[in-house]
């Protein structure tokens, strides 16, 4: 459908007079919809988006009260010619809210907010969940989450559905998905290191001493598989380290639970996704456990996702003088097994450390604003292989201590709940402007540690700061088996892993220089990390259309989608730099969200906090 038709299709009015319908609309994605959002002028009632096969792509439909009783399916999507989209590759989420006591930083907004996405059918273990029905009250908005995997196999073309509202308001929403004609790989290129501490997620179901193994290691696994569904990786798969202090232990548990994720043999929607980074677990800085290790990995063809985690920001978790000894253990195990260390060249210099592999800089001091000391690319200071994360030095670090508070401003990638959603699905795309090889991230379940983290996910002075999950038990989401619910932040990143793999693939086919200007066209620096939904779904129709061009076929239609700006028919649509159409997350005028605008908001996220063992 031509975004001509699709402006002017009408928001849905449902019973009632004017001042009492209620409404359906539909948004893109990359929008936080809060209780007091409204439907725009202009809004669409029906949802165009655009993927390559073996991709996620969503859209959220929106029910502005009061309505009761609402629920809401998605059938499936078919290209005419007897091919659909169905079943797990197609999940309905309810948006939970959650409140924000105080605002994260300096350009947050304390309020209620959508984050927990609780599953209509929930893809890990295929059980109906109780995201339906839901009520609205009158004069506020309730979101949910429409997610579509594209099957590997999936034949390009178009591709078209309705979605039922039903119940207290009643709709049908067109949906119409464009396939191009080229798939992404289900294990990500760019790596992903993202924590998840020991009892994370026995803590957050109940058992915090994880006293029932068996059943607390195939309840980590599915909090794997999710990740790996967002193509993250989890790098501690396992419960307990399967190596001793002295090399003994045995492997057999550590095979069975972690061994299909690094095989690629998971009950993955991605077919064949593997874990891209996993770290020695125990005592890594022991010659004989670090040799454990790399032996084990060697014999199971495993070797490529290994890291020896050395030091976590010196001098916080180790001294300077400890590190350069834990590097020749590491090397004594094995000289080709990359050794890790969160810190900056310039430091590591400043304290005379030699034989890291892996300098791993938080992105503040990859590139600072000007008149800092970290002003300007510091990329050419690191080898060809650098990882780099966010912190909470974004918004100030509350708690960690003297030293550690930052400002130096708003406007950095985040993964807090009250920041601008592409904030939250920025970091992927500076990965490849900043030719980055990996992302790391301390921490996945901290607010398991801090209370319900259905009420409270305040940490180190940001809300969501080092939790992506929530704890879906059977109290709280129904169901018998207990899984892990996804956070809306989660799928915002996934969604940048995704647009990293079309930038990458342009580059593989020799358009690197275009598709690094259209990921700068989206997020110019590190500190401008606020976009619009119309900027990012134009940039991604210009790199299908570069690599369609590039593969000799025939790129189709412009495929515009749910948000974008027109540019006409079969033109590549120009990158919009501000002045989105959509309205912003649904978010007040006055708030920090108030835009849809490309305003250099922000204030990041993270500092990888402490990985406290609770």
């Amino acid at each position: 459908m031509k975004l001509s038709q699709l402006a002017a299709a009408a928001v849905v009015f449902l019973a009632g007079s004017a001042s009492e319908a209620a409404q359906v609309w539909t948004a893109p994605a990359a929008v936080k919809v809060r209780p007091q959002a409204q439907a725009p002028q202009g809004a669409a009632a029906n949802a165009v988006i655009a993927a390559a096969r073996n991709e996620f792509e969503s859209f959220q439909v929106v029910v502005t009260g009061p309505a009761t009783g609402v629920s809401m399916s998605l059938e499936g999507l078919g290209d005419g010619k007897g091919n659909s989209i169905s079943g797990r590759d197609v999940t309905l989420y309810r948006e939970a809210l959650i409140n924000v006591p105080i605002q994260t930083g300096g350009d947050g907004a304390a309020g209620i907010w959508p984050d927990a996405l609780v599953p209509d059918v929930d893809p890990i273990a295929g059980e109906k969940r109780n995201a339906f029905p839901f009520d609205v009250p009158a004069g506020e908005s309730r979101a949910v989450l429409v997610d579509v995997h594209v099957p590997a196999g999936a034949p390009a073309g178009v591709y078209n559905g309705t979605l039922n509202v039903t119940g207290g308001a009643a709709a049908q929403v067109p949906v119409t998905l464009t396939v191009w004609d080229f798939a992404i790989p289900s294990t990500a290129s760019l790596r992903s290191a993202f924590g998840m501490t020991w009892n994370g997620p026995c803590m957050g179901h109940g058992d915090g001493g994880c006293s029932n193994y068996d059943a607390e290691q195939k309840l980590r696994a599915r909090y794997l598989q999710a990740a790996l569904d967002n193509r993250i990786s989890i790098t501690l798969p396992v419960v307990s380290s399967p190596i001793k202090q002295d090399g003994s232990g045995g492997w057999a548990d550590y095979d069975t639970y972690a061994g299909p994720f690094l095989d690629g043999t998971a009950n993955t929607r991605l077919a064949g996704a593997k874990l891209t980074a996993v770290q020695i677990e125990g005592d890594g800085t022991r010659t004989v456990v670090a040799k454990a290790w790399s032996d084990h990995f060697k014999a199971k063809g495993w070797t490529k996702a290994l890291f020896n985690y050395i030091c976590d920001e010196p001098p916080m978790t180790c001294q300077w003088s400890d590190i350069n000894g834990r590097i020749a253990n590491s090397r004594a195990a094995d000289p080709d097994m990359p050794t890790l260390v969160t810190t900056t060249t310039a430091e590591a210099a400043a304290n005379n450390i030699s034989g890291i592999d892996l300098y791993v800089p938080v992105v503040n001091f990859m590139e600072d604003r000007p008149g800092t000391g970290h002003a300007g690319s510091q990329r050419s200071k690191y080898g060809a292989t650098v990882w780099w994360y966010q912190s909470c030095m974004s918004f100030g670090c509350s708690g960690v201590g003297p030293g550690y508070d930052y400002t130096g401003g708003s406007g950095w990638p985040t993964y807090a709940i009250d920041s601008d959603a592409t904030r939250n699905r920025a970091m992927e795309w500076m990965s490849f402007s900043y030719d980055m090889s990996g992302e790391l991230y301390y921490e996945t379940t901290q607010a398991y540690f801090s209370g319900d983290p259905w009420v409270n996910q305040v940490n180190f002075g940001g809300a969501g700061d080092g939790t992506l999950f929530y704890p879906g038990t059977s109290a709280k989401i129904g169901g018998q088996t207990e899984i892990p619910v996804e956070s809306f932040r989660m799928k915002m990143i996934r969604d940048g892993m995704e647009d990293y793999e079309l930038l990458a693939m342009a580059r593989q086919l020799g358009l690197g220089d275009q598709a690094k200007q259209i990921a700068k066209g989206v997020y110019p620096k590190t500190y401008q990390s606020t976009s619009s939904p119309a900027a990012l779904d134009s940039a991604r129709s210009q790199l299908a259309q570069l690599i369609l061009h590039a593969m000799g076929k025939d790129s189709g239609p412009a495929q515009q989608t749910t948000g974008e700006t027109s540019s006409g028919a079969g033109a590549v649509p120009p990158i919009v730099s501000a002045g989105a159409t959509f309205p912003a997350g649904g978010c007040s005028s006055s708030g920090p969200q108030s835009a849809w605008l490309l305003l250099p908001l922000a204030g990041l996220l993270f500092l990888r906090r402490r990985r406290t063992a609770v």
